[in-house]
């Protein structure tokens, strides 16, 4: 597993979310479905991704997400 970052700007706003994942699909995939209940959840490909830690342990799972003003 992977801890990665992943954030997408939209208009004035940055999403982001923390999570581990197996890939960097799924780690956009879950970015995308945490923001989805704040109204705007994007495109998967709309999401940027980085890798936090390469070996990270513990299931697929969100640590952090939220919204800032850019």
């Amino acid at each position: 597993m992977t801890k990665y970052i992943c954030t997408m700007t939209v208009g004035g706003d940055i999403y982001y979310a923390t999570v581990i994942a197996e890939t960097d699909q799924q780690a956009r995939e879950m970015a995308m479905a945490e923001t989805n209940h704040r109204g705007y959840s994007g495109r998967p490909r709309s999401w940027s991704v980085r890798v936090l830690e390469a070996e990270a342990e513990g299931p697929a799972r969100i640590l952090d997400s939220g919204q800032r003003e850019a």
